[in-house]
């Protein structure tokens, strides 16, 4: 059986991330039959945080999770798209979004379907009200066309927005939905804690903890619901435990991240895409911006299919 292996790159650069991105596909029918992933460490000299010490703090007031309001940041807190209502009448179906309280300078809302994404940049003064606003003019101003460019949107239908105060109501044929998310956080919450020292024990025996770099999962616009959802690690540490051969001396990292593990899938699909969905973990767990390279490879099977 001859394979071929498509390499997709992404940068993640802020903490907390939710990224959706497509992945092109070579040729007409193809079958998927595994998944590999891998993440580089960009940032240098990263150290878990420790917590800050407010003893000397004046009449005792430790700030506390949100921190002050600034210009930046006048509503601390993390952004948020939440779905609210999902009804459908007359082969629509009609979906419901409400935009979280926290709205930010540069904190980023968006929504798509038929593998489109439209999207919007909150301003200073912005409100829920006004990005809801704003999110429903650019899904109205979208064209057919534009909805139409890859093949997805089989009944031919042109979505529809409008808002309501802090809610944003999306239509769409009975066959696809909306996805919508939102991206930004600010404010001086507190770091993670430390994670707890490791007793010295023998090397052979030592358990230690891997790096969760994020959750990814991937779907085909003409396959039903998402084929493939896992946890991105940087490596297993723990890949030799309690192997009496292993050596100290080991290769270091490869060029796109070590001792990778295919996932074994099984899916035919005609797309020229995969849609992708990556939130982020490594900077959550380092309590600020993390920049890492995200590696995606994607195993297929060359053959003709009957899909």
């Amino acid at each position: 059986m001859q394979q071929e292996v498509i390499v997709h790159i992404e940068q993640i650069s802020r903490r907390g991330e939710l990224k959706y991105f497509q992945i092109p596909l070579p040729g007409t029918a193809k079958k998927i039959i595994a998944i590999e992933t891998s993440a580089v460490l960009l940032t240098e000299g990263l150290v878990v945080p420790a917590p800050a010490d407010t003893s000397g703090t004046i009449g005792g007031d430790t700030g506390g999770s949100g921190g002050s309001t600034n210009n930046n940041c006048p509503n601390p807190g993390t952004a948020s798209i939440d779905p609210v209502s999902n009804t459908v009448a007359n082969n629509i179906l009609t979906q419901v979004f409400r935009i979280g309280a926290a709205v930010n300078p540069t904190f980023i809302y968006q929504c798509g379907v038929y593998s489109v994404v439209v999207s919007v940049t909150a301003v200073d003064g912005d409100t829920p009200t006004t990005i809801a606003a704003k999110l429903a003019d650019v899904v109205n101003n979208t064209t057919l066309a534009t909805w139409n460019q890859y093949g997805s949107n089989n009944h031919n239908y042109k979505p529809t927005a409008s808002s309501n105060g802090d809610l944003i109501t999306l239509t769409v044929d009975t066959q696809h939905s909306f996805f919508a998310s939102a991206i930004g956080s600010c404010g001086n919450e507190p770091p993670p804690p430390p994670p707890p020292a490791q007793p010295e024990y023998d090397q052979l025996f030592r358990i230690n903890n891997n790096e969760k770099a994020g959750k990814l999962s991937l779907q085909s616009p003409d396959i039903t619901d998402i084929f493939f959802q896992a946890e991105i690690f940087r490596e297993d540490r723990n890949i030799n435990y309690a192997d009496f051969s292993y050596s100290p001396l080991e290769i270091g990292e490869w060029i796109r991240g070590r001792k990778r593990i295919a996932s074994d899938v099984l899916i035919g699909t005609v797309s020229p895409i995969l849609e992708a969905y990556y939130k982020d973990s490594w900077g959550e767990f380092y309590g600020r911006d993390v920049s890492y390279q995200l590696n995606i490879y994607v195993w297929i099977e060359k053959q003709n299919l009957q899909v």
